[in-house]
């Protein structure tokens, strides 16, 4: 655990918020490399692409303090304290109003956005999730398996489980991403031009069914599941659902075409 990346003169840096940035800026350098081919701007995809993260970020910090709200109407202090983390990827879909506002406004081709935003997500995910891990939070639950994590004194984790092992959910879901991403990139180079929409469908069934999967090592609250699952889940499966409407979509228009 490495919660602070650097120090200078009282300042500190935290190491959750460069690796969240440093996803972000890998996500919307992937997705404007791809959308050059489409003619669109790196500007353009530069405005977007910030006004995305603003509201994401608002959305992601919302569902967190909702999911926290025992914690948090104690503390009103740490409401805003974001460099202590705290962030719930799915919030992040707050982040499509200003896309799709952009893609209204601009024109721009749905699909090929679609197939350059997703696995550009899904790569800045797996290098946030990194961030998450030296912080401390979106931690695990107990686990026997070799490969489990003592935090040390003093962090979150430590708090409620002391000296027990628990899963490295954060390195499950980032090595996960990574992969995902590395197979997204593959389908665009041999699919990409031909089959429009079909990475970008593909991805927002995958990615989120990654979370759905690591979600199960991961701790929770008891007033955080829902029938069973965790109020991420229920998300992760209505983007899966999402993502199948989608490819049959991309499946059927690459049937009617000539």
């Amino acid at each position: 655990m490495h919660p602070i990346f650097f120090e200078i003169g009282g300042f500190q840096v935290r190491t959750y918020g460069v690796l969240v940035l440093l996803g972000f800026l890998a996500g919307v350098w992937f997705a404007k490399e791809n959308l050059k081919k489409f003619g669109i701007s790196e500007n353009k995809v530069w405005d977007a692409a910030i006004w995305a993260m603003i509201f994401g970020v608002i959305g992601a910090r919302l569902f967190f303090i909702i999911e926290n709200w025992d914690y948090y109407k104690l503390n009103l202090g740490e409401i805003f304290a974001i460099w202590h983390g705290g962030l719930i990827f799915y919030g992040i879909l707050f982040g499509v109003i200003p896309v799709l506002w952009y893609i209204y406004r601009e024109k721009w081709n749905f699909w090929a956005v679609l197939d350059s935003a997703i696995p550009g997500i899904t790569l800045g995910i797996a290098i946030g999730r990194w961030g998450c891990f030296f912080n401390g939070c979106c931690y695990g639950k107990p686990t026997d398996l070799p490969f489990g994590v003592v935090f040390p004194e003093g962090s979150e984790p430590h708090f409620e489980f002391g000296d027990v092992p628990i899963h490295p959910s954060q390195i499950y879901e980032s090595f996960g991403d990574a992969i995902l991403f590395l197979l997204y990139v593959f389908l665009l180079r041999r699919f990409g031009a031909e089959r429009p929409g079909l990475v970008g469908s593909i991805a927002l069934i995958f990615t989120p069914f990654v979370r759905f999967l690591v979600d199960f090592t991961r701790h929770y609250k008891p007033n955080a599941y829902i029938f069973g699952l965790t109020f991420n889940q229920w998300i992760a499966l209505s983007i899966m659902i999402l993502g199948l409407i989608l490819l049959f979509r991309v499946n059927a228009k690459a049937h009617k075409a000539p």
